[in-house]
């Protein structure tokens, strides 16, 4: 019996009230070549891997691994290793596939061989948008655009060739933004097996992302988030100089991670755990201090690129940037009147765009 076409990675975690809804979704795809399933068990203490086990028992298709609680990076990596497919996509448990989805994929992939197929998501359960095989050509140098498009970020949204993402793995050690770390891993390899590929954005939305999930910033707490992601941002800052981005993408990406960086700070000052406010003014100065944030002003003053936290952040004003950071947070009309306070103070005269 030949491999399938398709192989889709779910991890899976507290995922009794969504689990049926992804796999369904996986293993109605009527796409040539076939699909299987690999669910990975991740030390779930709801039934969430007996309904695992149940979706083996009645489809062939199906392949349950069960683990530990070792985190979704490693129950991504266990089951890409057990991956026997031309095509590999990553799916979260709580999201689910689109009719059409995977052919679409394979539709794009075949018109656009050496290229890289990426595309778009809904939040929107019962979005009708129709699944068509169109796609955008982004070149190489579109890579830092793709990120501020939310479109790199993620892991599964992309169609992965399977022997070429088993070269690399999900970093363990990371507790959050370990996608775009592997993103790029990816990017690279297949940068230097197909150098001139581009990358294919498929205009439909192919994948149900539910946005009701919790983890992001403003959902969840990470001690460690001023010391991750400036990781995350050199390894993408090297890899969109790498690829020749443009002057005007590159001044726009680094506004939005000085934005995540800073707002990453106002969050320590917010909900960090220490029970002193004193502890916590500290631990937020310190994040000021990085060298990796004093070499991001350093270049966007050099750009001539504003930022509203740029004069919080390079006059190291914990009470000031927390400020701006709440009234962005709650909609108060204070944040637009600090933002312009700021650029006027600079003189007026740098770029916004």
């Amino acid at each position: 019996m030949s491999r399938p076409a398709f192989c889709v990675v779910v991890p899976v975690y507290r995922s009794e009230a969504t689990l049926d809804r992804c796999v369904q979704s996986i293993l109605s795809q009527n796409v040539e070549g076939g699909v299987s399933c690999v669910l990975v068990d991740d030390g779930s203490p709801d039934a969430s891997g007996t309904l695992c086990d149940d979706w083996a028992a009645r489809d062939a298709r199906v392949q349950v691994i069960h683990q530990d609680d070792c985190g979704v990076s490693s129950a991504r990596n266990v089951g890409m290793a057990a991956a026997d497919s031309d095509y590999l996509v990553f799916l979260d448990s709580d999201d689910a596939l689109r009719p059409g989805a995977l052919q679409a994929a394979l539709d794009a992939q075949r018109a656009a061989p050496k290229d890289f197929i990426l595309w778009h998501y809904t939040t929107l359960e019962t979005d009708s948008t129709p699944v068509t095989s169109s796609a955008d050509e982004v070149p190489r140098t579109g890579l830092a655009q793709l990120w501020l498009d939310c479109l790199l970020a993620m892991p599964w949204n992309k169609l992965y060739r399977t022997e070429l993402a088993q070269q690399i793995k999900f970093n363990t050690q990371y507790t959050l933004g370990e996608d775009l770390q592997f993103v790029l891993d990816y990017i690279a390899l297949l940068t230097a097996q197909q150098p001139d590929f581009a990358y294919r954005v498929v205009q439909s939305p192919l994948t149900f992302y539910d946005c009701s999930r919790t983890g992001t910033l403003s959902t969840k707490y990470h001690a460690n988030y001023c010391e991750i992601w400036p990781q995350h941002f050199a390894k993408l800052n090297a890899a969109c100089l790498a690829a020749q981005c443009p002057e005007a993408a590159l001044r726009q990406l680094h506004r939005a991670e000085l934005t995540v960086f800073a707002e990453g700070v106002a969050d320590i000052l917010r909900r960090d755990p220490a029970p002193l406010s004193g502890i916590r003014r500290d631990k937020a100065a310190a994040a000021l201090r990085t060298p990796w944030l004093r070499a991001l002003l350093d270049l966007m003053r050099q750009e001539r690129c504003y930022n509203a936290y740029y004069l919080p952040c390079r006059w190291r004003s914990t009470r000031l940037l927390y400020t701006m950071a709440e009234a962005k947070r709650t909609g108060s009309p204070l944040y637009g009147k600090l933002d312009w306070a700021g650029y006027y103070l600079l003189g007026g005269r740098l770029r916004r765009d």
